[in-house]
């Protein structure tokens, strides 16, 4: 059986509303109407069999790649270590010395990331001796950069294991004596196959942190920050960041076997028992508690990809956000890094948004079962009109200073986009206030980053540079620069 990435298109509303009944794995975030041609575009992989199926039921199938040579192209751009590693774990421990150098040294490079156009030449060199990192690097390299960097960074364990037993590691960013601060919150890695989100988080990290201690501006491509900008950042936040949410999935992920790349395309975390139909696997992006229980965008199926988890925060993996939400009170903006469709998305997630009938809200038990469909008047969900234009600004300000790195631009929009989805980390950390008033108010945004799941890794490092220009400018509006 083979295994491809492909866009499905469709030409009716009702086409693409069909498509979820039939158990794909549809990248649902990702699905837009396109403006040039009206007809619908939705992101999958799929199966040879279902591509048939689809074709033979009426829909175009546009093949963008074969998953098993992807997924071995792919594979060559991790790190050897991965495989060796996972299969003799006693090796951790023998070559640890040997890996907090190796991260540093990666570090450096990652970081390394303000050349001009004419030296594109040494930076598609410096990505064939890179490639992406893999979940024992995330870790050392949080590690690493608090060690270099005691007087601005810190890093400490996330209370709760995952499945596999590993333990990830949160980095928080603050300089200055300043004691009252807001607080940032960046995730990456929630989705195994989505890799560049952990190299995004530890990029951001390292620049901030180099650029704050060299007292020196921070330059991605095109967009400069100054170093006064810098400065504010790090002496008027806390900044948190998680880079590697799912580790368990990711090293499932990049442990591709040649033959069998369907691991290469693994997006839930490795929950492996106690599941019913003997499934495997919890979409942590389905597992918060935000209208969990609606099924809007979600499945009580274990084995289909959007499976929910037996209750919301079944998941330990999960519950480590909330518990930094809830330790950290100041956190008043939260930004979780996922691929791909170009796109920064904002609340909400399960209904178009309306600022006029405040009782249409998803606290409000009267609407259950009418939430969840695209383009009707039964229900759309309240948000206030001065909250919404702040979340616009902000990520219009992102895509911006992306945009001036290198000329690409985002889409900003509603994360309902064509698929309602519900228990998603955004909306759960923006209807925190809503739901107990004591609670500060949380800004959250998804970030969907590049053209497909696991870019070439020359390619991932321009998107680095990208992203890292959005998240800094959202950072530097935060502290007030």
């Amino acid at each position: 059986m083979s295994v491809y990435s492909v866009i499905i298109l469709a030409d009716t509303m009702e086409q693409v509303s069909a498509l979820r009944a039939m158990k794909l794995d549809l990248h649902e975030r990702a699905a837009r109407r396109r403006p040039d041609s009206g007809d619908y575009a939705v992101p999958a992989v799929l199966t040879d069999e279902q591509v048939a199926q689809l074709r033979a039921d009426g829909y175009r199938v546009d093949i963008r790649a074969d998953a098993e040579q992807l997924a071995v192209e792919r594979a060559a751009e991790v790190t050897p270590e991965v495989n060796r590693l996972a299969a003799r774990p006693a090796a951790r421990t023998r070559t640890r010395n040997r890996q907090a150098a190796d991260t540093l040294q990666r570090l450096m490079d990652l970081s390394d990331l303000d050349e001009t156009a004419a030296s594109q030449d040494a930076r598609t060199e410096r990505a064939i001796l890179g490639g992406y990192l893999t979940p024992a690097e995330v870790e050392s390299a949080l590690q690493t950069l608090a060690a270099v960097h005691p007087e601005a960074a810190s890093v400490s364990s996330l209370p709760e294991q995952s499945w596999g037993g590993l333990t990830s590691h949160v980095l928080r960013i603050r300089a200055g004596e300043q004691q009252a601060r807001t607080g940032v919150l960046i995730t990456g890695g929630v989705h195994a196959r989505e890799w560049g989100g952990s190299d995004i988080c530890v990029a951001f990290a390292t620049n901030l942190l180099r650029s704050y201690r060299a007292r020196r501006r921070l330059r991605y491509g095109n967009k400069v920050f100054a170093a006064k900008d810098v400065r504010a950042i790090l002496e008027n936040l806390d900044i948190f960041v998680v880079a590697d949410v799912n580790p368990d999935g990711k090293a499932y992920s990049q442990s591709v076997d040649p033959g069998h790349p369907q691991n290469f395309w693994w997006r839930k975390n490795r929950r492996l028992s106690g599941l019913p139909g003997g499934g495997e696997g919890v979409d942590l992006n389905r597992n918060f508690d935000f209208l969990w229980s609606s099924g809007i965008g979600t499945t009580t199926d274990a084995t289909q990809f959007t499976y929910r988890g037996p209750e919301s925060f079944s998941e330990p993996e999960a519950r480590n956000v909330r518990w930094l939400l809830d330790t950290h009170k100041q956190i008043g903006y939260f930004v979780d890094v996922h691929s791909f469709g170009e796109l920064i998305l904002y609340s909400w997630g399960d209904d178009a948004n309306q600022d006029d009938t405040p009782a249409q809200s998803f606290l409000n038990p009267a609407f259950d079962g009418l939430r969840g469909e695209v383009g009707d008047s039964a229900y759309r969900e309240f948000m206030d009109g001065d909250d919404q234009s702040t979340l616009v600004d902000l990520a219009n300000g992102m895509n911006a200073a992306l945009n001036e790195v290198r000329g690409v631009r985002y889409t900003v929009d509603q994360a309902v986009g064509l698929y309602p989805t519900s228990a998603t980390s955004d909306d759960y950390a923006f209807s925190r206030h809503r739901v107990e008033g004591a609670r500060g108010k949380v800004f959250a945004f998804t970030i969907e980053f590049g053209q497909q799941f696991v870019p070439d890794y020359a390619e991932m490092r321009r998107i680095i540079a990208d992203v890292a220009a959005g998240l800094t400018e959202l950072c530097r509006r935060a502290a007030g620069a």
